[in-house]
């Protein structure tokens, strides 16, 4: 899910900085809510930063998962060439773990692509928001609010890092473990997690 702009298009004269500090320096209407999020903050809610992923291709998890898929798949054809040979038909049952194994790898380069073009930032002064897309569970918008107590992580530097708020669980291949949730593949990760720091730290 693509989140809602903050400003309407066509409304400024000219163009204005795409930098945290610009986003911080815009007059606030403090009983309003951002053009376009109506429902999902609150009213005196400020957009301080959006942004997304870089266009980097994470190879390394592309290759594995689509390596997995590729030999379970070529393992389904060496089983079902053993079994045509001696002249029964259950070798078709073979086609299901083929389809099985081919659909991970096309899976894996799919949600690859995914997450590079379908994937924004934003954060307020209020929560940190995710929103995606995946083939399983379509378009999402995550919402991770803002605490004193947010523990955070910075990986990385300016040209490429990431801002790490929190964790959850996922599937993967090896079974159930938690993953990194933030703001992943940035640029400019030092100034964003300053900004989420000093939002954390106006609550306490």
């Amino acid at each position: 899910m693509r989140p809602p702009r903050a400003t309407p298009r066509g409304t400024e004269a000219a163009p204005r900085p795409t930098g945290p500090r610009a986003l911080t320096e815009t007059p606030h209407d403090p009983t309003s809510v951002p053009e376009g999020w109506d429902g999902i903050m609150v009213p005196g809610e400020r957009i301080l930063w959006r942004g997304r992923p870089i266009a980097r291709v994470k190879w390394l998890r592309v290759g594995i998962m689509a390596a997995f898929g590729l030999a379970f798949a070529g393992f389904a054809v060496f089983w079902m060439v053993m079994a045509a040979r001696s002249g029964a038909w259950f070798w078709a049952f073979g086609l299901i773990h083929f389809s099985v194994g081919l659909g991970l790898a096309v899976v894996s380069i799919l949600e690859e692509r995914m997450r590079l073009q379908d994937t924004f930032y934003t954060l307020s002064d209020r929560a940190a928001y995710v929103a995606s897309r995946t083939l399983l569970k379509g378009r999402r918008l995550d919402t991770y609010p803002i605490t004193a107590g947010l523990e955070l992580g910075l990986r990385g530097g300016d040209k490429a890092g990431d801002v790490v708020f929190g964790t959850r669980s996922r599937w993967t291949i090896s079974g159930l473990r938690a993953v990194e949730v933030g703001f992943l593949d940035i640029t400019g990760a030092p100034e964003v997690f300053a900004i989420l720091r000093n939002a954390r730290e106006a609550l306490r």
